[in-house]
Parts: C-alpha cells; sequence; structure tokens
C-alpha cells in the first residue's frame, strides 16, 4: 500500500486542475476496519469522490489572503461570524470562500457577496478535504496565502487582524496561529451559562471558563496506554490571557485548524491536510510535516488574540464516533516513532 496515497491529497498532483463551476474530486483514504486481539490495526481502502460547485466572488483579487470557512448548516452562527468579518473590516483585507458542507439550510444566500464552493461526498465529514479543496481552488485562482478559519471564530479587531498578518510575513512562516479566548456570555453563542463541551470535558471549570484561553499552542501527552499515541493538547488551556507563558510569540511544533494562516505553496507541498484523518489531528500532522521539510510554525500571542465560541460547532460531528477512534490510531501509526524525537 502506497501511503502517499491515503496520506496526501491527490489533487494536488493534477496539472490540470482548474476551478470550474461543477467539478469532481476524487481521493484515496483508508479507515480503521478492525483492532485485532493482539493491538494490531486493520485499514481499508476507499476511494471517496467529492463533488463540488463553485461560483467566485466579483471582487476575488489572487493578491489578498483568502479566508477558507467551513460550515455544514448552522446558518445563525454563520450570520454571526460573517457579520462579525464585515464589522471589523477583515473582508475588506481578505478574500472568503464559505464551504458548504452538504447543508440541508441555505448557505450560498449567505454568501452572496463572497464565494461559495459547495462539497458533497457520500462519506460524511471531512475536514481535510474540505479545506484541500478549498485551497487547491485558491491555488488555481493564483493566491498565495489562506486562512483557515472556524465558523465559530470571531476577530476582535481589524488591527489584530492585520498585525497577526504582519507578524506572520515578516518571520517568513509557513504556517501560524494566535491565541484564541472563550468569549464572555454577552458575546457567545452559546446561550447557557457552560457549554456541552465545559460541562462534558472540564466539569470543575463549571462557571468559570469565560474569557479564558481555549487554545495558546500545543503539548503532546500519552492518549491511550494501549495505543501509545503521544497526543497534542492544547497547552494552558484556561489560563489567564495576560499569562506570560501565553502572552508571548514562540516557534511551535502545532497549531490548531480553528485559525491558521498558511502559505499555499508550502501546504501543497507537504500534500496539505491529511484526508484520511478526516475529523482529528489533520492540523498537528500538516504542522508536524512542514518541521520535517525544515518550514516555520509560528504561534503570535503576544498582545493578539480572537475569540472562539468553542464547541458551538462541535457537537454531533466530532463526538464519539468510528472515525474520531480511526484518526486517533492512525495519527499514532505515522507519528508515534518520530514525534518524540521532534517535539522533545
Amino acid at each position: 500500500m502506497k501511503m502517499k496515497l491515503y496520506f496526501e491529497c491527490n489533487l494536488f498532483e493534477e496539472d490540470n486542475f482548474k476551478a470550474n463551476p461543477s467539478f469532481d474530486v476524487t481521493q484515496d483514504e483508508i479507515v480503521l476496519s478492525n483492532v485485532k486481539k493482539n493491538g494490531d490495526a486493520i485499514f481499508q481502502k476507499q476511494k471517496v469522490k467529492y463533488k463540488c460547485q463553485w461560483r467566485m466572488q466579483k471582487d476575488f483579487s489572487p493578491e489578498r489572503p483568502t479566508i477558507i470557512m467551513p460550515s455544514r448548516n448552522m446558518s445563525d452562527l454563520l450570520k454571526k461570524t460573517t457579520k462579525n468579518l464585515e464589522e471589523k473590516n477583515i473582508v475588506k483585507h481578505c478574500n472568503l470562500i464559505l464551504v458548504d458542507d452538504r447543508s440541508d439550510e441555505d448557505l450560498e444566500v449567505i454568501a452572496k457577496d463572497y464565494s461559495y464552493l459547495r462539497i458533497d461526498n457520500e462519506k460524511g465529514f471531512n475536514f481535510s478535504m474540505l479545506n484541500n479543496i478549498g485551497i487547491m481552488t485558491c491555488h488555481n485562482l493564483g493566491s498565495k496565502q489562506a486562512i483557515i478559519w472556524n465558523n465559530d471564530l470571531w476577530a476582535v479587531s481589524e488591527n489584530n487582524f492585520l498585525e497577526l498578518l504582519s507578524r506572520h510575513n515578516t518571520n517568513n512562516s509557513s504556517a501560524s496561529g494566535t491565541k484564541l479566548i472563550y468569549p464572555p456570555k454577552e458575546l457567545s453563542f452559546i446561550s447557557t451559562e457552560d457549554s456541552s463541551n465545559i460541562l462534558e470535558f472540564f466539569p470543575t471549570m463549571s462557571g468559570k471558563w469565560r474569557g479564558t484561553v481555549q487554545y495558546a499552542g500545543t503539548s503532546f501527552f500519552p492518549l491511550s496506554p494501549k495505543i501509545q499515541t503521544l497526543s497534542p493538547y492544547h497547552y494552558k488551556r484556561f489560563k489567564q490571557p495576560e499569562d506570560p507563558t501565553v502572552n508571548c510569540d514562540k516557534g511551535v511544533d502545532s497549531l490548531t485548524g480553528a485559525l491558521m494562516i498558511v502559505e499555499i505553496q508550502d501546504f501543497i507541498k507537504v500534500g496539505g491536510f491529511n484526508p484520511s484523518l478526516s475529523k482529528n489531528f489533520q492540523d498537528t500532522d500538516f504542522c508536524l510535516k512542514l518541521i520535517e521539510d525544515n518550514k516555520k510554525c509560528y504561534y503570535f500571542g503576544k498582545d493578539l488574540f480572537f475569540y472562539h465560541d468553542e464547541s458551538v460547532s462541535l457537537s454531533g460531528s466530532k463526538i464519539g464516533d468510528k472515525q474520531l477512534t480511526s484518526d486517533e490510531i492512525l495519527f499514532g501509526k505515522i507519528w508515534n516513532n518520530k514525534i518524540s524525537k521532534m517535539v522533545f
């Protein structure tokens, strides 16, 4: 089995790709089939067809970075996020591609002033391919930079955004991220005191998490003695934003896909997001591939932050299913023997 076929986006090997109003992408992927009693994992091969519909915004400019924003339904949240991009003048400096993942709701009307890329497939949610196809579309149009941006993430100010972009460019970074903060209740899309994510995974933080750090870099810890995966965890979650361990700029081994500036040529060179890591770990896998290729990844958190309303878009698609187990085991298979030498 040639692993490159399953760990890199096939689309990046096509010399004649063109973002037509309608096009298909066929991707080789593997998914966990079974785990034997001795611990050996068996993966099965599959070909997944992604059927794409594309409409470009009228003022698209390859000279500007392009925001890639996947969303499945959740039109009210998407309206809030695009309104934030407009109010903070982010769309003055960026193109925006709304990537519609098999929605039943009419998301195209929300993207009437922006680019719209609908992607349908029969497998289900694949964060990697939604972004891979979006970034290849940007590349086809001559863009040099893309910004992967969650639909539950909001800018604090225009200056904050421009400063982040400036630091990325000044440091010749291949991939960059920044400090993400849980929004105060009055700004949050979550109406309850505590989110389901907090109550399920961090119950001791009930009533104490808003305004604290959601993301400030990555640490690696053993995930499971059976699988022995060094899994990425959010560094210093729930710290105060001014804490010197998070209020800083630094080179890092991993970034979150919730907000990531990427150089498109470097993204394509290392194969993009791993298509076989559909739901988890593709952002860390990507950054580790960059590090292996002697590229730079940076966390710019010194007096910079964005709001991330984590768990608004998590419900259902990223909680407790076979694909998550597949991602966990596959990430370990790829990186267990290398990661400790790279990050410690």
